[in-house]
């Protein structure tokens, strides 16, 4: 604008110096070409004036407001720092107060800053809360009484083993059994505490008390039989275990290994190299010698039978006195050192293992043997059970190929268990695939039926006594499940074994 100005003004003072020279020579009548030249001009420059002073306006204007921005953007600037130092002023004044600079510095004593917190500065201390007059609550001498872990077994529960396989994986399961009123449950608790992986389908079960390796130590171990040759054992003890403790016989590690590689190659695999005294086949039946107890039988679909050493993991002995697959084995629980065993030949034959050469006696069944067991009441007989459902038994006294002392058509299918009672020895129970369980009266040899149930576990493959509380009858069935049968619920075992079998009660009923 200043600019401009200066122009305009620059261009007057050129005219009127023009027109101070020009007016020697004006006429008296008129003006020149010269004085509308000028008017002319002075016109024009009225105009840039007027038009100077408008753009100076609107700038005075455009200043103005850009000075009342600037007021109040330094107004909120000048506030917000304000605020700010506010704020940092507090947080100075708050470490003040804390003393931060003389922290490490401070060596105050702990009772007394208690004091301050807590009372007077007078604490009284106690060693525990056993001295402490105002802890009414007292500690536990076993915090896990009164907040047992969900994995804590009490001494009270049954542990009930089976085996199972369920759309080809197969489990070794610890059930738990938790009795009415013992507990202090109000009803009876059935239920899976942890399972083992097995490697095959389970043929067979035994639990033991014997370590491998050591043979001594107790433990809870469980021997098991599927249908691969090697027997494993699990410490049942471990929740969470990976592996058995050890395998007796079986495959090889390196062959194992070596198989593995061949498989990744493609090529053609060769049959597994096999642990020196292994079995060759599937493991069909366990039995765990409790007066040896580093002792253990096998029955196997090789038609042998070897005894282990535990100790040792090692076959110190093979029997090859059956001629077809052996289902079942059991030591005699009076002489320890005698074994009766079952078989696909559709015999059972007794063998003292002390024997040259385990020379037997033989008894024919009639059809394929399911199970056998030695009597409780009577350690001299055994009960054998065969496919087409009959139970017979035999006295081993009278000899070889002797008479049975009797014969029960116990189910219409096959029996697949059997079982006598400990606590009461003249009371057997069967199980068969018909999906019953019997219960047996053997008293003056003559078997009569006390009662039977069905417990909705589909065709029951095994049932047995508990041994420690003989009136409960554990039984498992193509269902993948088990049931527990209390036969004091039944008014004809109770009016004729009740007083023998209620001594086993753990509560008054």
């Amino acid at each position: 604008l200043a600019h401009r100005a200066r122009d305009v003004a620059r261009r007057r003072d050129s005219r009127r110096r023009d027109s101070d020279a020009s007016d020697a020579s004006e006429d008296e009548d008129g003006m020149t070409d010269d004085d509308s030249d000028a008017s002319s001009d002075d016109a024009s420059d009225e105009s840039d004036w007027e038009e100077v002073e408008a753009d100076a306006e609107e700038d005075l204007d455009e200043m103005a407001a850009d000075e009342e921005d600037a007021k109040e953007t330094t107004t909120k600037a000048v506030a917000k720092a304000k605020a700010v130092a506010k704020a940092a002023k507090g947080m100075v004044d708050d470490l003040a107060e804390l003393n931060m600079d003389a922290y490490d510095d401070e060596e105050e004593d702990e009772r007394a800053a208690a004091g301050r917190l807590f009372g007077s500065g007078r604490m009284t201390h106690y060693d525990g809360n056993e001295d402490d007059p105002y802890m009414t609550i007292k500690d536990s001498d076993d915090d896990e009484d009164e907040m047992p872990d969900d994995m804590t077994m009490a001494e009270t529960d049954l542990v009930i083993l089976a085996a199972r396989t369920d759309e080809d994986v197969s489990h070794l399961e610890v059930w738990v059994y938790e009795e009415a009123g013992v507990t202090g449950n109000a009803e009876t608790n059935l239920y899976v505490h942890h399972d083992v992986l097995l490697p095959a389908f389970p043929l067979s079960v035994a639990w033991m008390n014997c370590a491998p390796k050591s043979g001594t130590n107790e433990v809870n171990c469980a021997a098991i039989g599927t249908m691969y040759p090697g027997i494993e054992i699990w410490d049942l003890d471990c929740v969470d275990a990976v592996e058995p403790v050890t395998t007796l016989g079986g495959y090889s590690d390196e062959a194992i290994k070596a198989a593995s590689k061949k498989g990744k190659k493609g090529g053609k695999k060769e049959s597994k190299a096999l642990k020196g005294g292994s079995h060759q086949d599937a493991v069909m039946g366990l039995s765990w010698n409790r007066e040896f107890r580093n002792v253990l039988a096998s029955a196997s679909a090789d038609t042998t039978v070897k005894i282990w050493d535990i100790a040792t993991e090692t076959a110190s002995q093979t029997l090859n006195h059956h001629k077809g697959k052996v289902q079942a084995c059991e030591w005699n629980p009076a002489e320890p050192t005698v074994l009766l065993t079952g078989s696909y030949d559709k015999t059972a034959q007794v063998v003292d293992v002390r024997a040259p050469d385990n020379a037997s006696l033989t008894w024919k069944v009639g059809a394929d043997v399911e199970s056998a067991i030695w009597h409780v009441g009577s350690p001299t007989q055994f009960l054998v059970s065969n496919e087409d459902g009959l139970v017979m038994c035999f006295d081993t006294r009278m000899g070889s190929k002797s008479d049975c002392v009797f014969k029960l058509q116990a189910h219409d299918k096959a029996t697949t268990g059997l079982s006598m009672a400990s606590g009461a020895p003249n009371l057997l129970t069967t199980c068969s695939t018909d999906k019953s369980i019997k219960l047996w009266d053997l008293n003056d040899g003559k078997p009569s039926l006390l009662c039977q149930h069905s417990p909705q576990v589909g065709a029951i493959f095994a049932c047995g006594f508990s041994p420690s509380v003989p009136y409960l009858i554990a039984a498992a069935g193509s269902k993948g499940t088990v049931a527990v049968w209390d036969i004091l619920s039944e008014a004809a075992v109770k009016q004729t074994h009740g007083k023998t079998l209620e001594q086993y009660y753990r509560v008054s009923k």
